[in-house]
């Protein structure tokens, strides 16, 4: 049973919290609100903290108060700090009631400029001792990261778009591990809670997407299909569900779900074996009669450099990617009627975060390997 939302009623009462990146970094943050934050609250948190005072905003937020994007050049020193890889705005300060911008004080009055209900962009000066972070719409579905994280949680409890955090550091200076936020946490009596719990939550709670497309498509693996075109709320892509027979009802539906790789899928190739993946997964539904085929596209982001680099398009390996697409992957296969699944895949392991979606897995089979990585997909 999820634990996030004993946290929020609890984040609501100390608005302060810790929030760790269990997923891509060595991370944790405390984060609080910005739109009524006191002294009193700034005082405490600098003096658990350590580290550098950071204001997550919205894309919207950064934009009605005018905020331009600052470089930061990169360092060996620096490079290794999870600040190294954040793309910040450039500084800023409270243009009155402040005096060396500093103080518990001067911080609180910046913050709470920052947090407005409505922001006033000529109540901030630049530069300044309060650093703003650029976060992306969509928050922890669409970047994993602790300021996007951060800003989905205050929302969560009504506070404004814009959220405090501050990096944990240990009596060395480096960053905290998990075991130490959580210790912490204890010995503060704050909240705590990790990423990988705020994506399963938002995967949970929310609807990503909706079904905009259906037609019958003859396929020479798997016979006549029904595909159906799912658009995401979130990204604004499109994943398809190629579905054979009816798979609605409580009787256990073979189930393929797979992420896009485009130059594989389309081209072949041995390594990532996708292309093989797609073909051997479709004859194996056509075989049995009855199950889906769930294609999800992934966001296009811009390449930087060697677009044939970016086109590799390598397979996501970390867990928050395979969480977002498996709960993708579960609340389409609710909306198709599944609930109780077999499992087609090449892990060795059972994907354990279906069940936490609503579906059950009740078997898990390999991918069969009866047909070669050239000829037709569909």
């Amino acid at each position: 049973m999820s634990r996030f939302p004993q946290f929020l009623t609890a984040f609501s009462q100390t608005r302060v919290a810790i929030l760790v990146d269990d997923l891509s970094a060595a991370r944790a943050a405390l984060i609080a609100p910005t739109d009524e934050i006191s002294a009193e609250q700034i005082n405490r948190i600098l003096t658990i903290a350590g580290g550098l005072t950071l204001v997550a905003i919205s894309p919207e937020r950064a934009a009605a108060f005018l905020l331009s994007s600052m470089a930061r050049p990169s360092t060996s020193n620096r490079a290794t700090l999870p600040i190294a890889q954040t793309s910040q705005y450039v500084s800023v300060e409270a243009r009155e009631g402040i005096t060396t911008g500093i103080s518990t004080a001067d911080r609180a009055k910046t913050l709470q400029i920052l947090g407005a209900r409505v922001p006033q962009p000529r109540a901030l000066v630049k530069p300044g001792h309060i650093f703003p972070v650029e976060t992306r719409s969509g928050g922890v579905l669409v970047k994993t990261a602790i300021p996007e994280g951060a800003l989905d949680i205050v929302k969560m409890i009504g506070a404004t778009d814009a959220a405090l955090f501050v990096d944990l550091l240990d009596e060395r200076g480096e960053l905290m591990s998990e075991q130490q936020a959580e210790q912490l946490a204890s010995d503060e009596h704050l909240p705590i809670i990790t990423l990988s719990e705020l994506i399963r939550y938002r995967l949970q709670q929310e609807s990503l997407v909706q079904r905009v497309a259906e037609a019958m498509l003859p396929t020479t693996t798997a016979g006549e299909v029904r595909a159906i075109v799912y658009r995401s709320h979130i990204s604004d892509i499109e994943h398809v569900a190629l579905v054979k027979g009816d798979v609605s009802g409580d009787t256990p539906v073979l189930v393929r779900v797979q992420s896009e790789h485009t130059v594989p899928d389309v081209f072949g190739g041995a390594a990532p074996a996708t292309r093989s993946h797609l073909q051997n997964s479709l004859k194996e539904v056509g075989e049995r009669g009855r199950g889906v085929l769930l294609y999800l596209r992934r966001p296009f982001m811009a390449p930087k450099g060697n677009s044939v680099q970016h086109l590799k398009d390598a397979p996501p390996s970390r867990s928050a990617t395979i969480m977002r697409e498996y709960g993708v992957g579960a609340q389409i296969l609710r909306d198709l009627g599944v609930t109780h699944v077999e499992l087609l895949t090449s892990s060795t392991h059972l994907l354990e975060g279906l069940p936490s979606f609503g579906i059950t897995v009740v078997a898990q089979h390999p991918i069969p390997q009866h047909l070669p990585t050239s000829g037709h997909t569909v």
